[in-house]
């Protein structure tokens, strides 16, 4: 069945692009898109519709095809700007108090048992705030190691605090240190269910899925959710199951998890409504889940399954998918995102530049259905001639 209007979702992550800039950024991706298969694109502007909640028309034309994308953005960028604008103390403060409820309610050592390459992420901002304590506390403490009289820490330890505050502004923003330190707040937050704005941005996304759904007359929905972006995906998904389920049975709708790190919520034991939600959506609903993973990104759960790392038994099993982002971007792109893993993380949503399975574009604006992409074709490029047309 070719796909001529498509309802398309899109969950980002811990991530201060508001919807203008995420506009801006898929087109580029786009750009890839139209290059490879020789295709033409029409996006509107982005019109908001809810806080932080914002949607734009894009019409794709193809050799012999064309379709039309709905393309709803839900975010919580301005969530997190409030986060990024506390003061320095409290955004160690809070980063370290979620390292420490990490490591004292053993989520760590289910990270390390689920997939030991984001332990290299997580223990980032923690070893260089360790490093930085220890300089704080070395000139801090000079005069005394030093047989000096302790009146010279009247001069040492505002010293060592100046110091310490130079060194997160620099080498930490060009390491992402307070950016990282914000992350791990906000995901306790998430957690222990601390934060207010997100609890409520949680049903604004739902209501207004279910309004999307009720009004929408595309022949499928797909749900794209990165990184951190599948914990309000899967909400959402299992709020409205809980409330309407006929909307999520009437047409195909999927669920597409590039780099997810939905794990790294849902191992907590605290972590018990999301755990739930999981469950509701691999064992009740009809939604096709597909999970994409790279193993040169460690921002996310390589290796690792949605629901049987937590001890869920799927109806429908999700489709794992393992990728490499050397077969699906050039050398020079992938070359510049080997020497930033932010970058790297970020290539799930860069539009390819080799003919593959994985291919964002194809998912958002290409002529196929999903779940033909992920089973009849699975492991093959889109079906379609050099010229772009279909075969």
């Amino acid at each position: 069945m070719a796909v001529k209007k498509r309802l398309v979702i899109n969950f980002t992550g811990y991530e201060g692009l508001h919807p203008e800039a995420v506009r801006g950024r898929y087109l580029n991706s786009s750009g890839d898109f139209n290059r490879l298969w020789h295709t033409k694109t029409n996006a509107g502007p982005m019109v908001g519709e809810g806080p932080d909640i914002a949607s734009m028309r894009i019409s794709t034309t193809g050799a012999d095809w064309s379709t039309e994308t709905e393309f709803c953005q839900y975010g919580t960028a301005d969530i997190f700007d409030v986060y990024s604008a506390r003061n320095v103390t409290t955004r160690f403060a809070t980063g370290l108090m979620a390292f420490l409820d990490i490591l004292l309610s053993g989520t760590f050592y289910r990270y390390l048992r689920t997939s030991w390459r984001f332990c290299l992420f997580f223990m980032w901002p923690f070893a260089l705030a360790c490093l930085m304590l220890l300089v704080l506390l070395g000139l801090g403490l000079a005069p005394m190691w030093a047989d000096f009289s302790p009146w010279h820490m009247l001069w040492s330890v505002p010293l060592a605090l100046v110091v310490c505050r130079i060194l997160i502004r620099w080498p930490g923003d060009k390491f992402f240190f307070s950016y990282l330190l914000d992350d791990w707040a906000a995901a306790s937050d998430r957690i222990h269910g601390r934060n207010a704005q997100l609890i409520q941005r949680r049903h604004d996304f739902a209501d207004h899925l279910v309004r999307k759904l009720q009004t929408s007359d595309a022949d499928e929905v797909v749900i794209i959710s990165h990184s951190l972006g599948t914990v309000p995906a899967v909400e959402a998904i299992a709020d409205v199951w809980r409330n309407q389920p006929d909307l999520l049975t009437n047409r195909p709708v999927s669920l597409v998890a590039a780099g997810s790190c939905l794990l790294m919520i849902a191992l907590h034991p605290r972590a018990t409504s999301l755990k739930e939600d999981i469950r509701i959506v691999t064992q009740e609903t009809p939604v096709l889940w597909a999970e994409f993973q790279a193993i040169s990104d460690i921002i996310h759960f390589y290796k690792s399954h949605p629901a049987k790392s937590l001890g869920i038994e799927p109806k429908a099993p999700p489709i794992i998918r393992r990728i490499r982002f050397k077969n699906i971007h050039k050398p020079a792109r992938y070359a510049r995102a080997k020497k930033n893993f932010f970058k790297m993380h970020l290539l799930f949503l860069k539009g390819a530049q080799i003919r593959n399975a994985y291919d964002m574009g194809m998912f958002a604006q290409g002529p196929f259905m999903f779940a033909e992409l992920m089973t009849k074709y699975d492991g093959e490029p889109a079906p379609l001639d050099k010229e772009g047309r279909i075969n």
